[in-house]
């Protein structure tokens, strides 16, 4: 049996994380002597107990191995395991790491060296939302891979910011790869994919999503990105749990401030307070990871020009809906929420417009996602 198919087995019997299969390998050597060892004596090594060993000495009527199989070649899905040389750098060196990852669509190097985690609340506000897209865009640029979870809100912000750039970014989700949710996100994982970044998973093709699973996840989530920044979070959030996380791996958590009088920017606030990074934007970011400057095509961007001066050159005229909703903001209907209402588009499709008009200087926003025409 080759030890890709191990570790599928491995992983899906329950108890068995990464900690218990390097205890395993301590002790018995090969991937293969783990699944021929009796209870009895698994039961003796550290950190495998009865209950695991069992599992273990008894995974085939556990683990139905041929059906994985066939999901995983039907679906036409990617198996990388803890062994194989390509498996991501910044995973590979975490105490929980996943065993294996299924994926549609492939990640770089690039992504474990110059990539941000993007943590936030499914029910973003429209300031959230700007926030999220217009620094994960900025970043994209700067060649600066992004890593979400793909879930409403700040996730699905983060990814499109990244796709308006042309930029890298990868979804880690918390089930199966036949099971990727939200629904309402299935054509952003297509266009992730398409543009040459991947859907991530640690759990076995057919796996319906769990809220148990959402803390696994994120601890992919937060180990794959160089920092981690978090837009809009809750006192309560679970995505605060992922703070320790990253505090353990000695990584900055950075913070984009809201509204004092917003409960969505409570925890964002706290973990200021505590230590957490202000950031303003993202050269805030680029600063003070030293990610100072980027090449390509032989050519070196300085940090101090930023996108709306690179943009400039290449300033189209504007069209026809850019003009209304230019009309529209001189009319008083001047955030997300009231542009969407007026103009009868969603965010999704307005947020991408404004976006664009930002970066070419013709609007800016304040603190509180209110748009101003830049005369």
């Amino acid at each position: 049996m080759t030890p890709t198919k191990i570790c599928l087995i491995l992983n899906m019997i329950p108890g068995v994380r990464y900690p218990q299969l390097t205890q395993l390998l301590n002790t018995l050597g090969t991937p293969e002597a783990i699944l021929e060892t009796p209870a009895e004596e698994l039961c003796k090594i550290r950190t495998i107990g009865p209950q695991i060993a069992e599992n273990i000495a008894s995974w085939k009527s556990i683990v139905d191995l041929d059906k994985e199989l066939e999901s995983i070649y039907s679906a036409g899905a990617n198996v990388t395991t803890i062994f194989d040389d390509d498996y991501p750098v910044a995973l590979r060196n975490t105490p929980d790491a996943p065993i294996v990852l299924y994926s549609y669509g492939k990640w770089l190097p690039i992504d474990s060296e110059r990539s941000i985690s993007f943590i936030g609340t499914r029910m973003a506000s429209s300031y959230g939302r700007i926030c999220a897209r217009t620094i994960a865009r900025n970043l994209a640029e700067h060649h600066i891979s992004i890593i979400s979870g793909l879930a409403l809100g700040i996730d699905t912000m983060g990814h499109e910011g990244a796709l308006d750039a042309g930029g890298r970014t990868i979804a880690v989700i918390g089930s199966g790869l036949n099971h990727i949710f939200p629904k309402e996100n299935l054509d952003l994982a297509h266009r992730i994919v398409d543009m040459g970044g991947a859907i991530v998973t640690e759990y076995p093709m057919n796996q319906p999503l769990k809220s148990k699973n959402l803390p696994r996840r994120n601890r992919i989530i937060s180990n794959w990105g160089s920092a981690t920044l978090f837009i809009e979070t809750s006192i309560k959030s679970g995505a605060l749990a992922t703070v320790s996380l990253a505090k353990k791996q000695d990584k900055k958590i950075f913070c984009v401030p809201g509204s004092i009088t917003g409960p969505a920017s409570k925890g964002t606030h706290t973990l200021i307070r505590n230590g957490g990074i202000l950031i303003r934007d993202a050269q805030d970011i680029i600063h003070d990871m030293n990610w100072s400057q980027y090449s390509t095509d032989d050519t070196t961007i300085p940090l101090s020009i930023t996108s709306a001066q690179m943009a400039d050159d290449a300033k189209s005229p504007l069209s026809e809906k850019e003009q209304t909703i230019l009309s529209t903001i001189r009319r008083g209907y001047n955030n997300m929420d009231t542009l969407c209402n007026s103009l009868n588009l969603s965010t999704n499709d307005l947020a991408p417009i404004l976006n664009k008009l930002q970066s070419e200087g013709s609007i800016v926003s304040d603190c509180e996602g209110f748009f101003f025409i830049d005369d």
